[in-house]
């Protein structure tokens, strides 16, 4: 018989709110994004667990069964969310419309992993118009494990037999999984492929399933000495507290998460897993409340609709991490996981899909479309036939956020490897074309061209560094997607002994998150007597104001720091940019690298 085990439920409502927080303050809670690890973990063994009983019972695996149950469960409620969505994509924010078709069937067919990773997607980088449905990445994972591992599974049992060997099998599945994540990992770039792919992630999963082979659900004992008790506590505590520090504070861009970081966290999901699903240890109790049961209940629905108001509301508004804010887009994330969960989920569970042909069939046949009764179900079915319609009809071209990442991406790799010829096919411009094109004076383009800058910067920087080196040939360019400001000196002293005495030094970071007295002070004591001018924050976020306002007080504090003040520039110039107003295309860039060539070259005078 199968035990209902409430913690499980308190496993989801952390793994959830993780993911949630992470989302909201990314640069606060660094590693909220290991919350998908609990929830591979917890998948791979309730599967494995679930087949295995199966087995016993029946000495065979009905796999269309697995399947089908696996379609009820997720299915329904992925559909609800693209058709909810999709109207308001098309009211409200268009630029969304294209290419929804594309996310949509590679959600269907569970392939949206490897359709973001061809699209040059990054699940960490905020670059235009981020897709509202990136984060259903992690379904198309499972996805492909629930229809491949069941088979397998089926083998191992089969040939191999015995538990014991299975669980080392699993294990080197695993580790395999684990080798592919750190070979394919490179430091300093975007690790979204890592991130996304099967091939790397399913180590997750699989030491998941594992436990399944040593840890059966139904025959675990439910009497355990004190010793045993008072043990299972302080390991539940323990681990907890781990995770708790790791969901905190590991960076989703660090060496240390891909090269066995995750797979640490895979290990105490394991474990905390392990000391949940016992009868006779405390940690069930400790994970079971009528708040987690809630909150666990409707997890699914949760993640589903967290990132579409997340990213929705953020195009919408000019803070959308305040306070404020935040409590009505969680407000609204509950209400519609609630309703979803009452009238979608549940009802689909228990819906009998065998009978659907003979309901049309009979409905038809009786002329139920005349029925007044029926009119609502009428409407509504219509309302779904032309929403579907509007996502399989979408334009098939890449949207905006396509575009410019990669674009963004393909420049980054240019200036990584150094190839400034790939980065700027035009260096050497005649002067008076620089000078005409950036409004600078030919004498001041004379001074430009011969100029040693050092850049630091993040995705801003590189959109535009084309037009940078355009007007600055010597400068040398370290700016990648996603980098934060605390990075700022660790970059720096890399770059040292490429350009140990730059004329100046150019930094553009802070879009990305918070920047720290600290970071300034770091970058300035680099500096020493050098200028150094830092460009400041053009990005409708929560931190905006307060970089901006600190980057002025500290250049009062700093003689030889000068703020570029891009804010001000580029206020109310929406034609400057993509459709996020962050990152500057066309004459966007020609302007943002104009005003920093204005303010750089009195560097010299």
């Amino acid at each position: 018989m199968k035990r209902y085990i409430t913690g499980f439920n308190g496993l989801r409502t952390v793994g959830v709110l993780a993911v949630i927080l992470y989302h909201i303050w990314p640069n606060t809670i660094r590693g909220g994004f290991l919350g998908v690890v609990l929830f591979f973990v917890l998948s791979g063994y309730l599967v494995t667990d679930s087949l295995l009983r199966e087995y016993d019972k029946n000495q065979s695996i009905n796999f269309l069964k697995f399947w089908g149950r696996r379609l009820k469960r997720l299915y329904p409620l992925l559909i609800t969310v693209f058709l909810v969505v999709t109207p308001y994509i098309l009211f409200f924010q268009r630029n969304l419309w294209q290419g929804l078709r594309s996310e949509f069937l590679s959600a269907i067919f569970s392939v949206q992993n490897w359709w973001q990773i061809s699209q040059g997607s990054s699940y960490f980088a905020n670059i235009a118009g981020a897709s509202p449905f990136k984060h259903i990445y992690y379904l198309a994972i499972e996805g492909q494990f629930f229809l491949v591992w069941p088979l397998v599974l089926f083998i191992l049992i089969k040939f191999v037999k015995s538990r014991g060997k299975n669980f080392i099998i699993a294990n080197i599945i695993a580790f395999i999984s684990l080798v592919l994540m750190i070979i394919m990992f490179r430091p300093g770039t975007d690790p979204t492929r890592v991130y996304y792919g099967t091939d790397t992630r399913l180590f997750s999963l699989m030491m998941g399933a594992s436990l399944a082979f040593i840890w059966p659900l139904n025959k675990l004992s439910k009497k355990i000495n004190q010793r045993g008790v008072k043990l299972g506590l302080q390991l539940t505590i323990g681990v907890s507290l781990v995770l708790l520090v790791a969901y905190l504070f590991m960076p989703a861009e660090s060496a240390v998460t891909y090269y066995g970081g995750m797979w640490i966290i895979s290990l105490l999901s394991v474990l905390l897993v392990a000391l949940v699903a016992h009868p006779a240890l405390p940690a069930n109790k400790l994970f079971s409340n009528r708040v987690f049961d809630y909150i666990g209940s409707r997890s699914y629905g949760i993640y589903l609709w967290q990132l579409p108001v997340f990213v929705l509301a953020e195009a919408k508004l000019l803070e959308p991490t305040a306070w404020y804010n935040i409590i009505w887009q969680l407000a609204l994330i509950l209400a519609l996981a609630e309703l979803s969960y009452r009238f979608v989920e549940q009802p689909a569970a228990k819906f009998d899909y065998s009978n659907i042909l003979e309901i049309l069939q009979n409905f038809v046949k009786g002329r139920g479309w005349k029925q007044r009764q029926n009119i609502v179900p009428m409407v509504l079915s219509g309302l779904v036939v032309v929403v579907l319609g509007f996502i399989l009809l979408s334009p098939a071209s890449p949207h905006d956020q396509k575009i410019i990442a990669e674009r963004i991406m393909a420049q980054q790799e240019a200036l990584q490897k150094k190839e400034l010829a790939a980065a700027n096919e035009k260096v050497s411009l005649p002067l008076k074309t620089v000078a005409s094109k950036y409004k600078i004076e030919p004498v001041a383009a004379e001074k430009a061209s011969k100029m040693n800058i050092l850049a630091v910067g993040d995705s801003v920087m590189v959109a535009g560094s084309i037009n940078l080196q355009e007007v600055f040939p010597r400068m040398t360019i370290d700016a990648a997607v996603g980098r934060q400001a605390d990075s700022a000196i660790t970059e720096l002293n890399k770059m040292k002994s490429k350009v140990p005495n730059p004329d100046a030094l150019l930094i553009g970071l802070g879009t990305n998150g918070i920047i720290k007295a600290a970071d300034i002070e770091a970058v300035m004591k680099f500096a020493g007597n050098k200028p150094v001018y830092w460009i400041n924050i053009h990005a409708a976020r929560v931190w905006q104001s307060p970089d901006n306002k600190l980057l002025n007080k500290m250049a009062k504090k700093y003689k030889n720091l000068n703020i570029i003040d891009w804010h001000k520039a580029a206020a109310g110039k929406s034609s400057w940019f993509y459709s996020d107003n962050i990152h500057p295309k066309g004459d966007g860039a020609i302007q943002y690298a104009g005003l920093i060539a204005n303010d750089l070259i009195k560097v010299t005078k």
